[in-house]
């Protein structure tokens, strides 16, 4: 009977234990590292007040000439040449103003070329332009732009020259080659050579791994090039000069 009675007390007193322990509150720190952690969202926001997100420009080519955070995403930079900014350009021998009329150029010595689309006579509708090319005795090309600012048709002639474009020749031909200067831009430079002289451009863009091209705008307002300096960034060299004024 004693047998008996251990057991029956010894079976209630693990149920009791059960019983208790199934009834303790759990701990909902349990297994939880002390550490508080940190949601994705909020990860994004430290990562956003300890990083720099403003764009620049990416190109490593040019940074070897200017500083490049000075430029926005699209390679533009609040720099420019100013208003008091005037061309002071030579070309083979001769003096080149814009705007320009044909006649002037022509006093000078210089024709259309044969092959040309447009002669003098030829129209050119309200504020729209026309591509011709002139040529010397000499054999001499120059790239002219007419520009049409009035209300109505005009011939070519009745028109500003706007904008001239002068092919480098010099790496073809040094020994007769056709001399340049722009505003102290000349055939031989190098790529600092044209910082030097210029300033940082206010704007550049990458054609390819050879070919770029340098603008330096005249004034915040208009950005039409005051000059463009194209350039072979791998040879270091000026392949072309244009020049211009819309006035």
């Amino acid at each position: 009977m004693k047998k008996t009675t251990k057991i029956f007390c010894l079976i209630i007193s693990v149920l009791l234990i059960f019983s208790a322990a199934a009834c303790s509150p759990v701990d909902d720190d349990y297994g939880v590292s002390s550490v508080e952690e940190v949601t994705d969202k909020e990860a994004e926001n430290i990562a956003d007040e300890n990083v720099d997100t403003t764009i620049m420009s990416l190109d490593r080519v040019m940074s070897n000439y200017f500083d490049i955070s000075l430029f926005d995403e699209e390679n533009y930079a609040n720099i420019y040449l100013g208003k008091k900014f005037e061309i002071d350009a030579t070309f083979a021998g001769d003096e080149f103003t814009v705007p320009m009329r044909m006649s002037k150029l022509e006093e000078i010595g210089w024709q259309i070329a044969e092959g040309n689309a447009y002669d003098g006579n030829s129209l050119i509708f309200t504020y729209e332009t026309v591509d011709v090319v002139f040529i010397n005795e000499n054999g001499a090309k120059i790239y002219a732009q007419f520009f049409n600012s009035s209300r109505s048709s005009r011939k070519i002639k009745d028109c500003n020259i706007v904008k001239f474009k002068i092919m480098n020749d010099f790496y073809l031909n040094n020994a007769a080659y056709n001399s340049f200067s722009v505003n102290g831009i000349t055939n031989t430079m190098a790529i600092t050579d044209i910082v030097d002289t210029l300033g940082t451009p206010s704007h550049f863009y990458k054609v390819s791994d050879t070919s770029y091209y340098l603008d330096y705008f005249v004034t915040k307002k208009d950005r039409r090039n005051g000059i463009t300096v194209y350039i072979n960034p791998v040879d270091d060299l000026i392949t072309a000069i244009e020049f211009s004024c819309y006035k």
